[in-house]
């Protein structure tokens, strides 16, 4: 949405390297959707159906999970805050896997110049769906937070990032800055599929922590932090990247 008339003049890396950061992207959409799904169609019971997956994958590996007697009702209370309020679950996960699913549609130069009446409608769309997500996150993250005050403050943080990033994009198309709403949309979308971020770190981490004693609580409050900030970092630096050509034009 460039109401100047114009695109803003990029500095990009070479075409395999654009390619991998796409397929990048494609695989974190996925896992968000998926998880959308599965928390969408099993909202009360999502984590302990996926139990004995992770308990394949910690026998593959070799690794023993010292607090395996604890677990079972360890997710129970994860998933009970959900499955509690079915309502706002889904004023969460729904605008939330739309904004993942359709968001990266906005980064397509093809569409943008072929198709303006559609990117501007989706792009309130997708304004609309950030909000409400991030509202429906902050009423599970601040209220009945399963990792205590250390899960709250990341939601806060994040939610307000993602809420800040999309409200500072709108204000930018409508000055005509096309260069500061590419990078606020950007970071909104980085908010966005760092949810997928963080369930991978999520793995890692519960593999690599859990055989030493590290609870479940812990590890997803890390995983959090983690995931977030890696996502975040990467957009900033792609956007500096990208930058450099543009502030010299």
């Amino acid at each position: 949405m460039n109401r100047s008339g114009g695109e803003p003049t990029l500095r990009l890396p070479p075409p395999f390297v654009l390619r991998l950061l796409w397929v990048g992207v494609a695989l974190l959409v996925l896992i968000g959707v998926g998880a959308v799904v599965g928390r969408g169609v099993f909202p009360g019971d999502f984590a302990r159906r996926a139990e004995p997956a992770r308990q394949e994958v910690l026998a593959a590996l070799d690794r023993e999970d010292p607090l395996a007697a604890q677990r079972p009702a360890e997710i129970d209370r994860f998933d009970d805050r959900f499955g509690d309020d079915p309502l706002m679950t889904m004023l969460h996960i729904l605008p939330g896997g739309l904004l993942l699913l359709l968001a990266p549609l906005q980064f397509s130069s093809r569409i943008r110049n072929r198709h303006i009446p559609f990117h501007r409608r989706l792009g309130r769309v997708l304004v609309g769906s950030a909000v409400v997500s991030a509202l429906a996150g902050f009423y599970f993250g601040l209220l009945m937070p399963y990792g205590g005050a250390r899960e709250a403050a990341a939601i806060v943080l994040f939610g307000g990032i993602l809420l800040a990033a999309v409200t500072l994009a709108v204000v930018a198309i409508r000055r005509g800055d096309a260069t500061r709403h590419r990078e606020w949309m950007i970071r909104a979308l980085a908010v966005a599929v760092g949810i997928a971020t963080v369930r991978v770190v999520g793995i890692v981490l519960d593999v690599a922590l859990t055989p030493a004693g590290v609870g479940p609580a812990d590890v997803f409050v890390l995983s959090l932090w983690t995931g977030w900030t890696v996502t975040l970092a990467g957009a900033e630096g792609w956007i500096r990247y990208t930058r450099a050509e543009a502030a010299k034009a």
